[in-house]
């Protein structure tokens, strides 16, 4: 699938990559990966089993029994022992849970061929935190999403409350502040962009104008 188009996203959490990946993706028809919702799952089964991170048996045997779908809207739905696991895993806290597990490079390796599946005409839009790095090295296009503290946190916090999650702004803000630390810091495939990555600083940007850049730019590495 190697002539298979692949735009990798990469940033910081909150920072608007995300919402972006998702309009990219009906723009260009293409399918769209949240790399993250499978480390959210991990620490969700992790919390639900208490799975041992360390076990290559126990980890290969959790992501055999993941399957990725992808739903009419052209996203992948996590299913696990083939239930839908996909609404369980947004919260704070299994976030914080993603953060621990994506430090296990066991985690990482073994997670490396479901994202590969994902893979499939007439292309994919990989977001996450390594994608431009390690995951899809060889990627058409490569973004790096970056903004203020204080602006994610307002949006986290305004995305859940719009989603009926109450929600503390001073706390949400220390989460971010720990998640940024969490993965910039990890031994095994830390935060960073891509060398041949664009940096997109999204804090004063409107999601249409990053956008409008973003499939400008995926036009001319096509030319």
């Amino acid at each position: 699938m190697n002539d298979v188009p692949v735009i990798a996203i990469d940033g910081l959490a909150s920072s608007g990559k995300t919402s972006v990946s998702k309009q990219l993706s009906k723009k260009l028809k293409f399918y769209f990966l949240d790399s993250g919702i499978l480390y959210r799952s991990i620490g969700y089964i992790h919390k639900l089993e208490s799975l041992d991170l360390n076990s290559e048996k126990e980890v290969k045997n959790i992501i055999n029994n993941i399957e990725l779908l992808p739903s009419k809207d052209l996203q992948f739905q996590v299913f696990y022992k083939n239930k839908d696991i996909t609404n369980f895993l947004y919260s704070e806290e299994i976030g914080l849970q993603a953060s621990i597990v994506s430090q296990y490079k066991l985690v990482r390796d073994l997670l490396l061929f479901l994202q590969h599946s994902c893979v499939q005409n007439p292309g994919l839009i990989a977001n996450g935190r390594d994608m431009g790095t390690k995951v899809f090295p060889n990627a058409k296009l490569k973004i790096y999403f970056t903004a203020d503290l204080e602006i994610r946190a307002s949006r986290r916090h305004k995305q859940l409350l719009e989603s009926g999650i109450n929600s503390d702004l001073e706390s949400i803000t220390n989460m971010l502040k720990d998640r940024d630390n969490s993965d910039k810091d990890r031994i095994i495939s830390p935060l960073k962009a891509a060398d041949d990555a664009i940096i997109i600083d999204s804090s004063n940007l409107k999601i249409d104008t990053v956008l409008d850049k973003i499939l400008e730019l995926y036009k001319i590495s096509e030319a």
